[in-house]
């Protein structure tokens, strides 16, 4: 059974090794780094974070920046790749709504399709006026206005 819990400064080398797997297997590894703690601790700096974990084992993690903007960013979901498609992304999304929706964002980047039917799915919207170019491509963003919370047992678990 996948749970999601708060994250512990105990679960920082896991996380971390996570974020390197994932983002390289959805990027490729030339256009993915490495992420150890400290480089971890400083992409998630100042942001409130989620962990799934199965047995005591952590298998994913959620990381949002609630600031002042209208939205809270959802900077971070990520799923170690042995675990993909088993639960722990739609688990770790309908617990990020739950507590910091409705209004929601995330940049996503276009050329991860994977990634955009999954939040498509469980209700958020691209904005095709608001995009970029980051280090790996061209980004867009997308809202969880209002988001079905129900939706997100129905999303197959792409992340």
């Amino acid at each position: 059974m996948i749970t999601v819990r708060p994250y512990a400064m105990a679960d920082a080398a896991t996380c971390a090794d996570i974020l390197t797997l994932a983002g390289r297997a959805a990027f490729g590894a030339s256009a993915w780094p490495v992420h150890d703690v400290a480089a971890f601790l400083s992409v998630t700096q100042d942001e409130t974070i989620l962990v799934a974990e199965r047995d005591g084992v952590v298998i994913g993690f959620a990381a949002v920046y609630a600031g002042q903007a209208p939205d809270n960013f959802l900077h971070h979901l990520y799923v170690h790749p042995a675990a993909s498609g088993q639960g722990a992304g739609t688990l770790l999304l309908a617990a990020v709504v739950a507590q910091f929706g409705p209004r929601l964002s995330l940049k996503v980047q276009v050329s991860n399709t994977r990634a955009r039917r999954f939040y498509a799915c469980a209700g958020w919207v691209e904005d095709s006026h608001d995009t970029g170019t980051d280090q790996i491509g061209r980004w867009i963003r997308m809202h969880c206005w209002y988001c079905d919370k129900s939706s997100h047992s129905r999303c197959r678990d792409n992340v």
